[in-house]
């Protein structure tokens, strides 16, 4: 049913909040990539860190460390994990950007599920980089229920249907 009232606009500050997010799902999906690459070559992850840190690479060098620590298992359940929270993310931000009111309430549990950890990190690390990912997941969070809000008093008004 096609309804008679223009389609609204995404805010521009949302479409940053998303941006971010989809980003975030980028980067988780690098992450689920390396720790099968670690799965995968787990046994030549010594020489590898080695060979990384005498040729100057230390974020490298540091991941292959942190990889050989974690163990096989648990690198799998973080690729498990860090893949399908890359997909969840990105639907989320995909389905608010073309106005889904199931991707608003997608998006909204996705940004209330990370901002524990997003604060837990700025306070275990204060940097104006965690700063600001808590600042816009804070406000990604009060534009989607202004959204949520905007969406729901739209569908209550007469002749929407």
């Amino acid at each position: 049913m096609a309804s008679n009232q223009p389609a609204r606009s995404t805010p521009l500050l949302l479409k940053l909040v998303l941006f971010k997010k989809l980003v975030e799902a980028g980067v988780l999906f690098v992450a689920a990539l390396l720790s099968l690459a670690g799965i995968r070559h787990y046994q030549h992850l010594p020489e590898l860190a080695d060979r990384l840190g005498a040729g100057h690479r230390p974020l490298l060098a540091a991941l292959a460390h942190q990889a050989i620590g974690m163990g096989p298992w648990q690198l799998e359940i973080t690729a498990i994990a860090a893949a399908l929270f890359a997909v969840l993310i990105t639907v989320a931000s995909v389905a608010t950007l073309r106005q889904r009111p199931w991707g608003e309430r997608l998006l909204l549990a996705v940004l209330l599920t990370m901002l524990p950890l997003e604060s837990w990190n700025l306070v275990r690390e204060p940097s104006w980089l965690h700063g600001l990912v808590v600042a816009l997941s804070l406000l990604g969070t009060l534009l989607v229920i202004g959204e949520m809000r905007q969406s729901s008093r739209a569908g209550q008004q007469p002749g929407s249907h």
